[in-house]
This record gives C-alpha cells, sequence and structure tokens, in this order.
C-alpha cells in the first residue's frame, strides 16, 4: 500500500476536529459511517428559542448527556434528563426538546442524519 492510499483509508476512520462541519441548528457533525452518524451538541444554552417543535425524523437517536438538563417530550411524556443520562428516540417518533440548562450531548443517529 502507498502512503497515498494508507493516508486515504484513515481519513475514512477518523475526522480531525478541523474537519467536522456544523448543521443547520448548531450541532457539529462529527464523524458518519455505513450505518450510522456521530454529532455533538456543545454548550447549547437555554433560550426562548431553545423549544423545538414536534418533529419527527427517519432515524433513530441515541444520545448520552455529558453535563447540563433538559427535558425530551416523547410519546406525549416529559422525560427529565441531566448529566450522566442515555435516550432514545425511535425513528418516526414525534418528540422534541427544551434546554434547562447549558447542555452539551452526544448523539448517534441510524442511518445517518447528515
Amino acid at each position: 500500500m502507498t502512503h497515498d492510499q494508507a493516508q486515504n483509508q484513515q481519513s475514512q476512520y477518523k475526522l480531525s476536529r478541523s474537519e467536522t462541519q456544523h448543521g443547520k441548528d448548531g450541532q457539529h457533525h462529527l464523524i458518519k459511517g455505513e450505518k450510522g452518524s456521530v454529532r455533538l451538541w456543545h454548550n447549547e444554552e437555554p433560550s426562548a428559542n431553545s423549544d423545538t417543535a414536534l418533529h419527527s425524523h427517519a432515524y433513530e437517536t441515541l444520545g448520552y448527556v455529558v453535563s447540563g438538563r433538559m427535558e425530551l417530550v416523547l410519546s406525549g411524556q416529559t422525560i427529565a434528563l441531566e448529566a450522566g443520562d442515555s435516550y432514545c428516540v425511535p425513528s418516526g417518533a414525534e418528540h422534541r426538546f427544551h434546554i434547562l440548562e447549558t447542555l452539551t450531548a452526544v448523539e448517534t443517529t441510524t442511518p445517518s442524519a447528515f
């Protein structure tokens, strides 16, 4: 394998911070694989606009709250989430988030959200 081939193969497995991009809602798109992706919500502040409207996606979301607090409204239930909690939003499920305290969360989506 040549050096260029090795570099190209490595770029499929690693994405440096400088290579990440932001989504339309401010999330950091970290890396995308064949069947899913990882994104980061970093230091999202509570505000009048931090409530999302009820919506759904054609992908499943699995998340982990690194710091802060938020509420997830899912299937008519309000679920309180704080640092150390994990959550799952099934594909097609109507849901919304409300940030209560500066939030950092990591999410995986299958299939990829970006």
